[in-house]
């Protein structure tokens, strides 16, 4: 793996209160896909974190494929991003729609963030 593009603890949302925080303050982006909510931090470097609902997806496997594709564009991703807290919610959408078309999503989410902040 190329250095610098790891998905290390310290870019990761943990404890529940910092998923109500930045579900609390931040900004929402959404489209048919995920809705996003995002809030600057004091971190230094973007922080990822995911809530992805059994209601949505019902399955371990599923919620665990998206939760992956999510990780893996944040961790390509990531340099270009400010330093923001950014908590990843999948709509009911996301679950017939093809890999390609979500990381396109993704993508478009975090150029969108990245000329925002």
């Amino acid at each position: 793996m190329t250095p610098g593009l790891t998905f290390e603890p310290r870019k990761r949302l943990h404890q529940p209160a910092e998923f109500r925080a930045v579900r609390q303050r931040g900004k929402r982006i959404a489209d048919a896909y995920f809705s996003l909510s995002v809030v600057a931090n004091q971190a230094g470097c973007p922080r990822l974190g995911l809530a992805i609902a059994t209601r949505t997806f019902g399955t371990a496997v599923a919620r665990n494929r998206i939760k992956r594709l999510a990780r893996e564009c944040f961790r390509l991703n990531q340099h270009g991003l400010p330093a923001v807290d950014i908590m990843v919610s999948a709509r009911d959408a996301a679950k017939g729609a093809q890999p390609k078309e979500l990381r396109s999503s993704l993508e478009k989410h975090w150029k969108n963030i990245t000329q925002r902040w």
